[in-house]
C-alpha cells in the first residue's frame, strides 16, 4: 500500500518528466475482491474503448478475470478475462449472439506490466475491426473465434446491468494480480495511442489521456486520499485471525462498525472508553469488553485501526468474522481528552471544534445538573448511553422546530418532548441520570460544508430533494411522528445512484437491497427515491444527520468528473493500493522459481504459503544490483516447525547456494564458493510477528550484509572480507526458506506494502530516494528494489545487437536493413531450407566466409558485401540470399575497424567493443603456447575460437563448463563438452588475454576468436540446471531476451538458437509480442527452422524460462550453458 507521508503520496517519479502512474490496486484471487458499479442509465453498447494495466501474479494457468457486465436473470455477459492458458479472452452473449475472441499469444509474465486496449466497434463495416484487441500498443490476432459480430450488435457493456473489474462472472473468476490506470471511452473507438506511447528502449510507457469519456465513461487511476477531515466511512471483509484497516485518511476517535453481509449487533468504540470497551446502538446492553486483549479493535492508527482474532466462537464477533462484510464510519473527535468544568457536572470531553463533534464521558447527579461539551455552538444532535448499565440510547435533538425533542436510538417509537433545558454553547442537561450512572455522550452540532442536522416533511412521492449544501457521504433518518427505523445510507456502500444498500441502527439485520427506501446522492444533498413510510410518507415528520466525506479521490472513485464512482467488493481495501505501477515497477517473488514445489504466492505474489507436507521457499523476481544499497522487509506468519531463514544468495534452487541468511534461533549461514557452512551465533531470535530486515551494501568491504530485527540492527552479519567465507559475489537475490514440511508462511516487502497485506499498521517509511512504504525507516543511503531506483544500463541493447528477418533474391544484392547500427559480426541461417549457417565479420573482412555448423576453412563467398552503417549488404551467394526463401541475420557490434593488441606474447588484431563485452580477435598462431591479447577490459565469460586457414572445429570455452583451463565444448557438433590441458595451454583467460598451444591452430595457422563477458543489462554467460519438466527452471538474466544461444554441456545434445525476431505471428502487425519462443534453429546443424511446442521456451522481462521437457533443451539434473542478449534491460522492459 501507499500512505501519507508529509502531505506527499509515497511513490517514485518517473524519469525524464515522463508521465508517471502513481499506484495500482491490489486484487488477491482468494479474497474474491473486485470493483462493482450499475449504471443508472444505459448509453452505447455498441461502440467502447477499456484500457488498462495488468500485471499479473501466482502461478499462472488459472482465470483471471479483468472486466464483465451481465444480466443474472439470463445469464448473458460481455466478459475480457485471461483463461486458463493464459491467453486473453473475451465473450460476449446476448440476443442469440454468441461470440468469443482469443489470442494467440500467451501471457505469463509474473513480472511485467501488460498495457491492454479492448474496443468494441460493431458498427463498422469489418467484421474483423468490430472486436480489437492491443496489447503494449500492438494488435492482437484472434486465434479462436467462435461465432460473428454481426453489424450494430450490441453488447451487455454500458447497460444498466451490474459492472465489474477484477472479476467475470461466468465461473467466478478474479484477477490475480495488479491493476492500475483504468480508461473506459463510452461512445469512441480508440487506438493505443491515445494512452500510450514508445519509448527509447522500446518500451511502451503511458501518457495522460486527454480525451472525453462519454455519459458511462470513467477514470480510475486507483489513487487513495490520506488527508480526510472529520468524517470517512471504509468497508472491509473480515479474516478472523487480525489485519489492520486502512483508508479513514485520520486516526478515528469514534467507530462504528456494523456487519453488512449477517445479522449482527453493531459494535461502537470511542477514545475515551478505550478500545475495549464496545457498545451496541441496537440494544441496550451495557459496555462489554473483548474476551480477550487481542480481540476486536486493537487500536486506532494514523489511518485506519487494527482488528484483532474475532469470530462468532471466541468473541463478539461484531468487526472481524472470517468471510463477513463490514463497514466503518468514522469520527474525527479532536485526539485529545481534557476535562471540562462549563457545567455543574464535571466532564472527560474530546472535542473537534472545527467539525462540531465531541465524545463527553461523564456521570450524573440525579437531577438537572449540566455539563460541558466542548463545542462552541449548541449541540443540535447528541446520543446518551449508561455504560454499566441496561438502558437505552437517548437521543435529543433541536432540528425539528428549534425545541428539544428525544427518541432512542435502539428503539423505532416516535419522538416525544424533552423535559430538559436547550443546550448552550457550552452545556447540555443532564436529564435524571443519577450519580450511579457513568455515561458516554456523542454530540453534533452543523457545520457549513461538512455536516447537516435537519428535519424534512415527506411529500408520499419520489424526487423530494433534501438541501445539505453538501455532497453527503452519509445520511441517517428517522421518522419522529410515527413508529419507524433509524436508516443509514453511505456513499462507500453505495457510489452510484439510486443508493439503494441501507442498514439500521437500531437493529441487528444484514445490508438490505431496496429501491424504496432509498436515496440518490446530490452535490447539494440527496432526494428521496421512494414513498415508503419509513423516510418520506405525505405529511411525515423526519429528522436526519448527513456528513460529507471530504476526501477528493479514492481508490474507487472515477476521475473522470461524470462522478461513476465504483464499490469495494470482496474485501478491497486501502491496503491493497499499491506504489507498484506501470511506471515504477517494484520486485516481488517470483513464482516461477519454485525453491519447492506446494508453494502458493499470493498477495500480489509478496506471500508465500507452503504446506504440510513441502518444504518452502522462494527469491526476490529480481536480482540487488552489483552497485548501491538495497533494502528489503521480511514477516512470518506462520510457521509449524523447522528454522525459517532469510537473506541473501545467487537464487539457484534454495537458500543453500553460496549467501548469507538469518535463521530463527538468531544465527546466522554463510555458503561461500568452497560449499563449506558457518552458523556462529549473530543476532536476537525472531519469530512470528516480528518484522525483520535485511541491507546490502554492493560498494563496502567487497559486499556487506546487515539483519534487522523490529528496526534495530543486529550487527554486520558479513563483508566480502570475509575470512571465512569468499566470492560471495556475482548476481545476488533476496530470499527465504523453511525447510520443514510444515505450514508456513512468509511476506516480502520490498518497498511496496508496509501493512504487509494487512498484517502490520503501515507505517510509510521511503527510503533515500523518496520512494516507497517500509514499516521501518531503511538506513541511510538504502533503496528499494523497484526500477525507478536501477542504475541505468551502461548500453543501450538494440544498439549493440539485434536480429533482423529478410527475404532472399538470388538475383540482385540485398540490403538488410533494420540493424539500427553498423555491425561487425553478423552470423545468418536460412529458415526456410536446409543451408549451412555462415558468418561474416569486419576483422576478417567482407566476402569472407565461416561456417558455425562446419569445420570447414575460411570461404570466399558473396556474401555480406557492405557493413553499411544501419545495415548489411548482402551479394548474390546462395547461402545468404536464395530467393524468397526467409532468413534471420543476427548482428553484433564490435569496435568497428581492427587495431593491433600487443597484450599478449603475440600481436593480435582486434575489433572491440568493452562496454558491450564483445571483441573480435585475429591473429596468426607461432609455435608452442601463445598469449593473445582480447581487447576487452574484464575476464571473457565465453571465447569461440576457429580456425581460418585450417580445417578445425569451433572450440569453445565457457565459463559454465566444469574445468576453467581444460574444458571446452564444440559449436558444430552435438558432443559433450571435453577436457584437455592443451586446449587452453592449461591457463583460465585473463582481463587481458587468452591462452592458446599448438593444438587447435598449427604454427602460421591463422584464427579468429568471438569474446563475451556479461554485461548487466545487456547481455548474460552463464548455466542453469534442468528438472526434465515442462515447468523448466528459470533463468534470470536481468533483461528481456532478445537472442539466446544454449545447450546442455555434460552429454550429447544440440545447440538451441532462439531470437524475438522469430516466432509464430501472434498478431496483425507481425511483430512478435508473445513471450513464447518455438521456432528453433540449432548452431551445429544445417537444418530449416523448426517450429513446434515441444520446443516453447518464454522470453521474459527479467530473464527465461523453459517450457519444455525435451531431453536436450531441459534434461534432468544436467548442466546447460547458455549466452543471452537484451532486447532491453529489466528496468526499460515494462510492456516492451
Amino acid at each position: 500500500m501507499s500512505v501519507l507521508n508529509e502531505n506527499t503520496i509515497i511513490g517514485a517519479s518517473a524519469a525524464g518528466g515522463d508521465y508517471e502512474i502513481e499506484q495500482s490496486l491490489r486484487f488477491n484471487k482468494s479474497d474474491t475482491a473486485s470493483l462493482m458499479r450499475t449504471p443508472s442509465v444505459a448509453s452505447n453498447q455498441r461502440t467502447w474503448t477499456w484500457s488498462g494495466w495488468v500485471k499479473k501474479c501466482g502461478d499462472n494457468l488459472h482465470n483471471h478475470g479483468v472486466f464483465d457486465a451481465r444480466q443474472t436473470s439470463s445469464g448473458q455477459f460481455t466478459q475480457l478475462n485471461f483463461n486458463t492458458l493464459d491467453k486473453l479472452q473475451f465473450y460476449t452473449s446476448m440476443s442469440g449472439v454468441d461470440y468469443s475472441w482469443e489470442s494467440l499469444a500467451l501471457f505469463r509474465d509474473p513480472s511485467a506490466w501488460y498495457h491492454i486496449v479492448a474496443v468494441l466497434n460493431t458498427p463498422s463495416s469489418t467484421q474483423q475491426d468490430r472486436f480489437i484487441v492491443y496489447i503494449n500498443g500492438v494488435r492482437q490476432a484472434n486465434g479462436n473465434q467462435y461465432g460473428a459480430l454481426d453489424l450494430n450488435v450490441l453488447g451487455w457493456i454500458n447497460s444498466t446491468n451490474p459492472h465489474s473489474i477484477g472479476e467475470v462472472t461466468d465461473g467466478g473468476h478474479h484477477l490475480h494480480g495488479y491493476m492500475g490506470e483504468v480508461n473506459f471511452i463510452d461512445g469512441l473507438a480508440l487506438t493505443p495511442d491515445s494512452f500510450g506511447e514508445t519509448g527509447d528502449y522500446g518500451e511502451w510507457k503511458p501518457i495522460a489521456y486527454d480525451g472525453t469519456y462519454g455519459t458511462n465513461g470513467f477514470y480510475l487511476p486507483f489513487k487513495q486520499d490520506y488527508a480526510v477531515e472529520g468524517f470517512s466511512t471504509v468497508t472491509y471483509e473480515g479474516n478472523g485471525s487480525g489485519q489492520y484497516i486502512g483508508g479513514v485518511g485520520f486516526q478515528p476517535d469514534l467507530t462504528w462498525f456494523k456487519c453488512r453481509s449477517d445479522s449482527s449487533s453493531s459494535a461502537i468504540n470511542d477514545s475515551i472508553r478505550g478500545r475495549i470497551p464496545i457498545l451496541t446502538s441496537n440494544t441496550t446492553a451495557a459496555e462489554v469488553g473483548g474476551i480477550a486483549s487481542d480481540d476486536d479493535l486493537i487500536s486506532w492508527e494514523t489511518d485506519g485501526f487494527l482488528l484483532g482474532h474475532n469470530d462468532s466462537a471466541n468473541s463478539h464477533g461484531r468487526n472481524n468474522v472470517n468471510a463477513r462484510t463490514y463497514v466503518a464510519w468514522n469520527w474525527d473527535m479532536g485526539g485529545t481528552t481534557a476535562s471540562n468544568t462549563s457545567g455543574s457536572i464535571t466532564s472527560s470531553v474530546r472535542a473537534n471544534t472545527t467539525y462540531g463533534q465531541s465524545i463527553i464521558s461523564w456521570t450524573g447527579d440525579g437531577g438537572t445538573g449540566t455539563v460541558g461539551h466542548g463545542l462552541t455552538s449548541a449541540p443540535e444532535f447528541w446520543i446518551t448511553k449508561d455504560r454499566a448499565s441496561a438502558d437505552n440510547w437517548l437521543t435529543f435533538f433541536t432540528i425539528v422546530d428549534g425545541s428539544l425533542d428525544a427518541a432512542n436510538l435502539n428503539l423505532t417509537n416516535a419522538a416525544g418532548t424533552g423535559s430538559v433545558s436547550l443546550p448552550t454553547s457550552s452545556v447540555f442537561t443532564n436529564d435524571g441520570y443519577t450519580s450511579s450512572q457513568n455515561l458516554i455522550t456523542y454530540a453534533f452540532h452543523s457545520v457549513t460544508g461538512y455536516s447537516k442536522f435537519g428535519s424534512y416533511s415527506g411529500s408520499g412521492s419520489a424526487g423530494k430533494a433534501i438541501t445539505t449544501g453538501f455532497a453527503p457521504a452519509f445520511v441517517m433518518t428517522k421518522r419522529t411522528d410515527a413508529v419507524s427505523n433509524w436508516i443509514i445510507w453511505d456513499n462507500t456502500r453505495n457510489p452510484f445512484n439510486p443508493a439503494d444498500k441501507h442498514l439500521l441502527a437500531n437493529a441487528n439485520s444484514a445490508e438490505a437491497t431496496a429501491t424504496n427506501p432509498a436515496i440518490d446522492f446530490t452535490s447539494t444533498g440527496f432526494e428521496l427515491a421512494g414513498n415508503d413510510s419509513s423516510f418520506n410518507a405525505s405529511g411525515g415528520t423526519y429528522i436526519y444527520a448527513a456528513f460529507a466525506d471530504t476526501r477528493e479521490y479514492a481508490f474507487w472513485y472515477d476521475q473522470s468528473g461524470n462522478n461513476n464512482d465504483w464499490t469495494s467488493e470482496g474485501g478491497l481495501t486501502e491496503s491493497d493500493v499499491m506504489v507498484d505501477s506501470p511506471t515504477n515497477n517494484f520486485a516481488t517473488l517470483n513464482p516461477l522459481n519454485r525453491v519447492y514445489t506446494g508453494s502458493t504466492f499470493s498477495e500480489g505474489n509478496l506471500k508465500i504459503t507452503g504446506t504440510a507436507i513441502n518444504n518452502v521457499g522462494s527469491h526476490s523476481s529480481m536480482n540487488v544490483p552489483l552497485t548501491g544499497k538495497w533494502y528489503a522487509e521480511f514477516l512470518t506468519l506462520a510457521f509449524g516447525g523447522g528454522t525459517p531463514l532469510f537473506g541473501i544468495n545467487h537464487g539457484v534452487n534454495s537458500l543453500g547456494g553460496e549467501g548469507v541468511t538469518y535463521r530463527t534461533d538468531g544465527a546466522k549461514e554463510m555458503i561461500g564458493a568452497n560449499g563449506n557452512t558457518y552458523t556462529p551465533g549473530y543476532g536476537a531470535t525472531w519469530t512470528i510477528g516480528d518484522v525483520m530486515a535485511i541491507g546490502y551494501d554492493a560498494d563496502s568491504n567487497g559486499g556487506q550484509v546487515t539483519f534487522y530485527k523490529n528496526g534495530v540492527s543486529q550487527g554486520v552479519a558479513f563483508t566480502g572480507t570475509n575470512a571465512n567465507i569468499t566470492e560471495i559475489t556475482g548476481e545476488l537475490f533476496f530470499g527465504c526458506q523453511n525447510n520443514h514440511a510444515s505450514t508456513s508462511t512468509f511476506i516480502w516487502n520490498f518497498g511496496q506494502d508496509s501493512s504487509f497485506a494487512g498484517n502490520k499498521t503501515p507505517q510509510g517509511n521511503q527510503d533515500s530516494n523518496g520512494i516507497g512504504d517500509f514499516y521501518y525507516a531503511p538506513p541511510s543511503g538504502f533503496l528499494a528494489l523497484c526500477t525507478s531506483n536501477l542504475p541505468d544500463a551502461d548500453v543501450i541493447p538494440s544498439e549493440n545487437f539485434n536480429a533482423v528477418l529478410y527475404t532472399g533474391n538470388q538475383a540482385a544484392n540485398v540490403a538488410v536493413t533494420g540493424v539500427g547500427f553498423q555491425p561487425d559480426l553478423v552470423w545468418g541461417k536460412n529458415r526456410s531450407s536446409a543451408s549451412n549457417h555462415w558468418l561474416f565479420d569486419s576483422v576478417r573482412g567482407i566476402n569472407k566466409m565461416l561456417q558455425a555448423d562446419q569445420n570447414n576453412a575460411e570461404e570466399t563467398q558473396s556474401g555480406v558485401r557492405a557493413f553499411n552503417s544501419f545495415s548489411v549488404t548482402l551479394g548474390t551467394w546462395i547461402g545468404s540470399t536464395k530467393t524468397n526463401d526467409s532468413y534471420v541475420a543476427w548482428n553484433w557490434k564490435a569496435g568497428g575497424a581492427a587495431s593491433s593488441n600487443t597484450n599478449g606474447s603475440i600481436t593480435s588484431s582486434v575489433s572491440a567493443n568493452p562496454a558491450a563485452g564483445f571483441s573480435i580477435v585475429s591473429w596468426t598462431h607461432g609455435s608452442g603456447s601463445q598469449s593473445i591479447g582480447h581487447g576487452l577490459s574484464q575476464k571473457p565469460d565465453m571465447i569461440i575460437v576457429k580456425g581460418r586457414s585450417n580445417i578445425s572445429s569451433w572450440w569453445t570455452w565457457h565459463k559454465g563448463l566444469s574445468s576453467e583451463t581444460q574444458s571446452f565444448i564444440h559449436v558444430n557438433t552435438t558432443s559433450a563438452a571435453g577436457a584437455n590441458v592443451n586446449a587452453w595451454n592449461n591457463q583460465a583467460p585473463t582481463a587481458s588475454v587468452f591462452y592458446q598451444k599448438e593444438y587447435i591452430l598449427s604454427n602460421n595457422d591463422t584464427g579468429i576468436a568471438y569474446c563475451f563477458h556479461s554485461v548487466e543489462g545487456h547481455s548474460k554467460v552463464g548455466s542453469f540446471i534442468g528438472n526434465g519438466d515442462e515447468n523448466g527452471p528459470f533463468v534470470h538474466c536481468g533483461f528481456k531476451p532478445a537472442f539466446l544461444l544454449f545447450r546442455r554441456s555434460t552429454e550429447t545434445g544440440s545447440w538451441f538458437m532462439f531470437d524475438n525476431a522469430r516466432g509464430t505471428t501472434y498478431n496483425v502487425s507481425g511483430t512478435n509480442f508473445d513471450n513464447v519462443r518455438d521456432n528453433k534453429l540449432n548452431a551445429e546443424a544445417n537444418d530449416a527452422e523448426d517450429a513446434d511446442s515441444s520446443w516453447n521456451i518464454d522470453f521474459l522481462s527479467n530473464g527465461f524460462k523453459l517450457r519444455s521437457p525435451h531431453v536436450y533443451m531441459n534434461g534432468n539434473n544436467l548442466t546447460h550453458i547458455f549466452i543471452a542478449f537484451a532486447e532491453s534491460p529489466f528496468k526499460h522492459t515494462n510492456a516492451h
